[in-house]
């Protein structure tokens, strides 16, 4: 016999399944909307990501994260994962209520090798 939460978490698993060509695929679960996101069949430009996740070009943290937050600016880890081959073709991040931490916005950024974007089975990274 199932308990509640045991339920919940089933619920839950089944809510984030879709069929694919009659196959069931997991759903990327992930509290960002779909307000502010991009997905191409190709490779994003640097245009594309300002436009519609500006938190990735961030140079700073935030003046309230403290002395010992280490900043690591995400456009940096972008271009070395292109060095390697890997392009951004979908990218997300979540609204703020404050537009003066629009720049320092959680986001999300999936990456696949440039000749698998559109692959039936594909790696990607996912920033």
């Amino acid at each position: 016999m199932e308990t509640g939460r045991d339920d919940i978490k089933r619920k839950n698993f089944l809510l984030n399944l879709f069929f694919h060509k009659g196959v069931a695929v997991m759903r990327l679960a992930s509290r960002f909307g779909r307000y502010n996101s991009i997905r191409r069949e190709r490779p994003l430009t640097d245009d594309e990501l300002m436009q519609f996740v500006p938190s990735v070009f961030s140079g700073d943290k935030h003046e309230s994260r403290s002395e010992r937050y280490t900043y690591i600016p995400t456009i940096n880890i972008i271009n070395k994962l292109r060095e390697e081959g890997f392009q951004p073709f979908f990218a997300c991040q979540s609204r703020v209520r404050d537009l003066g931490r629009r720049e320092y916005s959680k986001h999300m950024l999936r990456l696949r090798r440039e000749g698998h974007i559109n692959g039936q089975e594909v790696p990607e990274i996912i920033l």
